[in-house]
């Protein structure tokens, strides 16, 4: 029965879920930050170099503002689908120039020159980091230009790592998607969940070769992108902010040598691996740990609701990506594992707006119904502009006349000759506008002679024959230059340097069957489980019999969806750029995120068959449609 009074949001439960889970993530990453802390400090002390509380412990709050820079962009931009878009180009073209991009490279750049500050600090005088170089007591005190090259250094890994950041979206969190069930059995076991330590350790490899292969190549990108971009502005600004403190010469130039000595080359790549690594850990912790199940104690989040669902539905309806979601995650759940929650769906039968069977059955059927929907409108799309109504033009406010109205008489006799100055006028620059376009060689002028004489083009044939030969005028003919010019636009895009403009037929097919800006994969898949699993539970526990007039449908439903999706991936154009496309072995059609849907969809459709076909004449199917259910199902040839 429906809790009265306000029903709280599922968001309301989901938001403190990932609170919890970004506190443990921050735990986590807390102690990389404490052993980075411990190899960038002096080792002057053995003692002091580890002990928590003293410098080893401020270097490592300090340091932990790097991670908590990732972290809050990683939550003001998280999503959870795949991005889906026809190109690498055309994803370069939609979010160049987005907030999201501006924002990457801003928290990048703060984490980096924070870091760069805390290694400086932590770094002995032998390594002569500071801003200002005294020399010989009788030396002016001159600018340092080696911490101004390792601030650069820092900023260039900044863009760098921002760059691989929204090539490789970062931002996304993927979440396990379950495999389909080919039984009957609703599984009464609770689930079983992988631990966030596990995932890690088991991309635990992937971080540390990336960081290495990252790396590396600064040590000639570096050098070369301070020296011919950065070096003089970086010189201006910092010397600007150091006048402030110290006495410098009013017109300081930065020496003709950069600052390029070996010490200073090795502390630039070592700070560089320590600085990727705590980028990509930080990361690698968010990801693994938002992607975890919607369960608190081994329950759904929604138990802990006074009306538990009541605000598992209003996250089913949300428009928001992430609690619809893990709305329908959790209802996965629920409807395979904890029978007490899936039975209340069955008897709260006096819901506003509805049961709750009936209200959780349209937001799966809308899910499912919205895949339909999609391939319709690609293959019909909806026509934009229309003409204006005759209403509409009639309303139109026409402009003054600046001419005399045309002429009624008859036109194709010769006019009269003008008569009066205005009409003299008219005639003079009618005449002059005709003779425009009516060159003899126009194909509106049939009547008109060539202007080369039947000599003069015999004349140029045969000057052509003479200087080209055969082979010659074949090349140069337009259907030749065509074809050239095709197999050189096949070649580019061959190349590494074409293949962001390929728009192949897995990115194509998932943006059309799964959803724009962002794929609705996971939510698909767990609706599809959740509504089958519910309709066989309801053989046993829907006790008021709600269930039964809605099982045609939902049958009917996934036939249709079946069948429609089949066909459209088997009859679904391939486009001339894809130029690696062979569907020779009949697997290049077989696309792995929409074989998860199909795959779903036909277990499902199993469970419905094998558990609903012995009350299918009662139920209002015919044997015609139940034989066309088994056969989408697979269950006959």
């Amino acid at each position: 029965m429906s809790a009265p009074g306000r029903t709280r949001l599922y968001r309301e439960f989901l938001t403190p879920a990932l609170h919890r889970r970004f506190t443990t993530a921050a735990g986590l990453a807390l102690l990389i930050c404490y052993a980075e802390a411990v190899i960038i400090g002096e080792k002057s002390s053995f003692l002091w170099l580890w002990f928590p509380i003293g410098r080893a412990g401020i270097r490592t709050l300090l340091l932990f503002l790097c991670v908590l820079s990732v972290f809050v962009l990683r939550v003001a931009q998280l999503h959870i689908g795949v991005r889906n878009t026809a190109s690498p180009f055309e994803t370069f073209r939609q979010y160049l120039f987005r907030f999201n991009t501006i924002q990457t490279l801003a928290w990048y750049s703060f984490s980096a020159w924070w870091f760069s500050e805390v290694y400086m600090w932590s770094a002995p005088n032998s390594a002569n980091l500071h801003w200002v170089a005294e020399g010989r007591s009788y030396e002016r005190l001159r600018l340092n230009e080696r911490p101004i090259y390792l601030r650069s250094f820092f900023f260039t890994v900044a863009v760098m790592q921002s760059m691989y950041h929204l090539y490789y979206d970062y931002d996304k969190v993927t979440l396990p998607v379950a495999k389909p069930k080919s039984d009957t059995v609703v599984d009464q076991q609770p689930p079983v969940i992988v631990s966030p330590l596990t995932r890690m350790r088991a991309v635990l490899l992937q971080p540390l070769q990336t960081v290495v292969q990252r790396s590396l190549p600064m040590i000639v990108v570096g050098p070369i992108t301070y020296s011919l971009l950065i070096r003089r502005r970086a010189w201006s600004w910092t010397l600007f902010f150091a006048k402030l403190l110290w006495k410098l010469p009013k017109a300081a130039e930065p020496p003709r040598i950069p600052p390029y000595h070996i010490s200073l080359l090795l502390r630039s790549i070592s700070s560089c691996f320590l600085i990727i690594i705590l980028w990509e850990a930080s990361n690698a912790i968010f990801s693994a740990y938002v992607a975890q199940d919607p369960l608190k104690r081994g329950q759904p989040l929604t138990n802990y609701s006074p009306d538990p669902n009541g605000s598992l539905l209003s996250g089913l309806k949300s428009r928001k990506e992430a609690p619809k979601t893990f709305a329908f995650w959790e209802l996965s759940h629920i409807c395979q594992c904890f029978e007490v929650r899936r039975k209340s769906i069955f008897t709260e039968i006096d819901r506003a707006g509805g049961t709750t069977w009936s209200q959780t059955m349209n937001a799966c059927v809308a899910v499912i119904q919205g895949i339909d929907t999609r391939i319709a409108d690609y293959q019909n799309p909806p026509v934009t502009a229309s003409p204006l109504s005759m209403q509409q033009q009639n309303q139109v406010q026409s402009l003054p006349r600046l001419s005399a109205p045309p002429r009624q008489d008859q036109i194709t006799v010769n006019p009269l000759p003008p008569t009066t100055s205005r009409e003299r006028i008219q005639s003079n620059i009618g005449t002059v506008a005709k003779s425009f376009g009516q060159s003899p060689s126009s194909p509106n002028v049939k009547s008109s002679p060539s202007p080369l004489s039947p000599r003069a083009r015999q004349y140029l044939g045969t000057a052509r024959n003479k200087l080209l030969t055969q082979g010659q005028q074949e090349a140069i003919s337009p259907a030749s230059l065509k074809s050239q010019l095709n197999h050189y636009l096949m070649e580019f895009l061959r190349s590494p340097v074409g293949r962001p403009f390929r728009q192949t037929f897995q990115r194509r097919l998932c943006a059309v069957v799964l959803g724009t800006p962002y794929s609705e994969l996971h939510i698909a898949v767990n609706a599809i489980d959740a509504l089958t699993h519910l309709a066989v539970a309801s053989l046993k526990e829907d006790t008021f019999g709600k269930v039964q007039k809605d099982i045609p449908d939902l049958i009917r439903t996934l036939v249709n969806t079946t069948t429609r999706l089949e066909s459209f991936v088997n009859g679904f154009a391939v486009h001339w750029t894809d130029v690696d496309f062979s569907d020779t072995d009949g697997r290049g059609r077989r696309v792995e995120e929409v074989e998860m849907v199909l795959d779903s969809l036909k277990s499902g459709l199993r469970m419905l068959v094998s558990a609903f076909e012995d009350y299918a004449v009662e139920l209002g199917l015919g044997p015609a449609e139940m034989r066309i259910a088994r056969v989408v199902a697979g269950l006959d040839p």
